[in-house]
């Protein structure tokens, strides 16, 4: 029997105690927010400017979380047994890594690091593509025909523009 390359990160995935997606993705956070408060190279802005898009990514999570309660503290796997669709998630499938991705931006932004830009553009939003790829691939197999049609209806990390 032949495992393609998806079945056999899954299956990883399964088996393994770390669940790997996730991971990449909080290491290249990490990073991205370390070297940018290390950063000597000062983008010529005011804090408050970084301060504000971090608070507007937070109060984003936080109602994301509203809407995504114990389904949030699970792994790559979904561990809800309904698809959410309500909420932020009416408008783009992956609102919690785009108040992520708002955040680390803001952060970058606060401490006004060319660098942390640099590392929010080629690590974080990857790794946020990334392990997003790989949960649709999983609510796919969950969900069937209902997550299909879901995700022919609702963006991936952006709201669809509708014709």
């Amino acid at each position: 029997m032949t495992l393609g390359n998806h079945e056999i990160t899954y299956e990883v995935m399964r088996l393994s105690k770390v669940d790997l997606p996730s991971l990449f993705m909080v290491l290249c956070f990490t990073t991205s927010i370390l070297i940018s408060f290390f950063d000597p190279n000062v983008i010529p802005i005011p804090r408050e400017i970084g301060l504000a898009v971090v608070v507007l990514g937070s109060t984003f999570f936080v109602y994301v979380l509203l809407h995504l309660r114990s389904g949030f503290f699970g792994e790559t796997e979904p561990k809800l047994n309904f698809l959410i669709t309500e909420g932020p998630y009416k408008f783009c499938r992956h609102p919690q890594y785009l108040s992520f991705t708002v955040m680390i931006f803001g952060f970058d932004l606060m401490f006004r690091s060319v660098v942390g830009i640099v590392l929010t553009l080629a690590l974080s939003i990857p790794s946020v593509v990334y392990r997003a790829s790989v949960e649709d691939r999983l609510l796919k197999r969950k969900f069937g025909k209902e997550w299909e049609e879901y995700a022919d209806r609702v963006g991936f990390l952006l709201p669809k523009l509708r014709k």
